[in-house]
């Protein structure tokens, strides 16, 4: 039955099926060349299946997507904060030819859409002659490519900007970069420099990570109704990205320069990393990925029955308990679970996956960081992790590893940013939580550091902007701005 109820199966097999009830898309797309595309089709019950697709036409093409499965058109509106003014309706036809303009032309330089748009492109209408063509501007001056990179994220995209290189000369795309650079040949774009920064409305409600932060403008960032009216994952994220803005102004020595990031090992290693461990077969992914289907699907179900946050709670907490149960030979469904256990203090479930864990940290690096972090966080005493947990450096931990996949250099990171807020290490702990946000894995055990790191670094937040209101001629006793 939970297989006929698979929301994946069934936008593949019947989404298609299902009128188009509503397409959105921002209003500044066009000048911005970024496009967040909504398309909403309407099920028998009045519910909406909703697929969402992140289009960067300058160059990358379709670089996000996800879905809603089959929910109230309210919900589905709050979810979007659709009244904000963000979005404006549009039709189906040129929903459409925005998301194939941008697809098509990364493909042509070799870029490849989001792994999720394998199934999310059913959402959407076969892209064939039945569809009207219109014409959708790609690519940056010139109609060439235009790579836009946020702070930090050269190594992420170091592939891309090779293909590009590769396909076409260093002179024939363009690209804007701020926080360091590929290579001393190659010149960023100061000019545009203004034009990476955006506002805190340009992104739909709950999809602000550490990443997206660090591209939001200082004004954005400075308003308080603006971050009070996001999510609360997205506030934390938003306040400590400002912070450590301010910070930076007055204590530039506890950043390491754009030199010194590119003799890093985690930056070295990640840009050779593969996105997850080598023994992750696409045959446990997809159990994850069925698996949490299924439980988003029946939480749906149960949100719509009750407003009870406890009662949603409880079965948040049920669910991670009944899926250690059913899914234990999977390590990596224990992974997920383990952290999630963890996040939710559910003791009843760490006692049931931990010790699976245990088994599984003596073949899986993965699991032995994670362990570790766990341990660590949680305040154990484990003497047997402690040259994890007190080690510096990640191929002298494990040095008969290869390689690092992006999933251990992100649990890596998590590990050593605790480690130095704990410890006291400033300069550390913000190189830590930057590169996190470069990696910027979907893992539930961030967002308990972040609150960590947000006390550990509020003294010389408050430090930083008692100084510059004093170099302005703010008088403190005159009250807050």
């Amino acid at each position: 039955m939970a297989k006929e109820l698979s929301p994946k199966k069934y936008i593949e097999s019947n989404a298609r099926k299902l009128p188009v009830y509503k397409c959105l898309v921002n209003r500044n797309w066009e000048a911005t060349s970024i496009a967040n595309v909504v398309i909403m089709r309407q099920h028998v019950n009045g519910n909406v299946t909703v697929g969402i697709y992140l289009v960067d036409l300058s160059c990358l093409g379709i670089k996000d997507t996800f879905f809603y499965f089959n929910e109230s058109v309210n919900k589905v509106d709050d979810k979007l904060n659709s009244q904000s003014g963000f979005f404006m309706q549009i039709d189906y036809n040129l929903a459409h030819n925005i998301v194939f303009a941008g697809h098509d032309y990364a493909l042509d330089y070799d870029i490849n859409p989001h792994p999720d748009f394998s199934f999310t492109k059913y959402i959407l209408e076969e892209d064939n002659d039945d569809i009207p063509l219109i014409d959708i501007k790609v690519g940056g001056p010139k109609g060439m490519p235009h790579l836009i990179l946020q702070p930090g994220q050269s190594a992420k995209y170091k592939q891309v900007y090779d293909k590009l290189v590769k396909n076409l000369g260093k002179d024939n795309f363009y690209y804007t970069i701020e926080a360091d650079v590929f290579d001393e040949d190659v010149e960023s774009d100061d000019d545009n420099d203004a034009e990476k920064m955006v506002g805190i409305d340009d992104f739909p409600m709950g999809t602000i990570k550490i990443s997206e932060a660090m591209r939001i403008n200082i004004d954005d960032l400075s308003d308080v109704e603006k971050i009070e009216n996001r999510v609360s994952t997205e506030a934390l994220t938003l306040n400590i990205e400002l912070a450590l803005r301010i910070i930076q102004v007055k204590r530039e020595d506890l950043f390491y320069s754009e030199k010194e990031l590119d003799e890093k090992i985690e930056y070295i290693l990640y840009q050779k990393s593969e996105q997850y461990p080598s023994w992750v077969s696409d045959e446990m992914f997809e159990e994850f990925a069925d698996m949490m289907e299924n439980d988003i699907y029946n939480y749906r179900i149960l949100e719509n029955e009750t407003d009870s946050e406890d009662i949603l709670t409880q079965f948040d907490i049920d669910c991670v308990i009944e899926n250690v149960d059913t899914y234990q030979h999977n390590p990596y469904i224990v992974s997920m679970l383990f952290e999630k256990a963890v996040l939710q203090n559910n003791k009843v479930a760490l006692q049931k996956v931990k010790p699976i864990v245990n088994k599984l940290a003596f073949q899986y690096i993965s699991h032995k960081l994670e362990l570790a972090l766990c341990s660590y966080y949680l305040n154990e005493s484990d003497k047997s992790l402690a040259y994890i947990i007190d080690g510096t450096d990640i191929r002298k931990i494990f040095p008969i590893a290869k390689g690092f996949s992006e999933e251990e250099l992100y649990l890596f990171a998590m590990l050593r940013l605790l480690v130095h807020i704990r410890n006291g290490n400033m300069k550390e702990a913000i190189y830590y939580y930057q590169f996190a946000g470069l990696v910027q894995k979907d893992n539930p055990l961030i967002l308990l550091i972040q609150e960590e790191f947000d006390s550990f670094i509020e003294d010389e937040f408050r430090k930083a902007m008692n100084e510059i209101k004093k170099e302005v001629g703010f008088d403190e006793e005159d009250g807050d701005e």
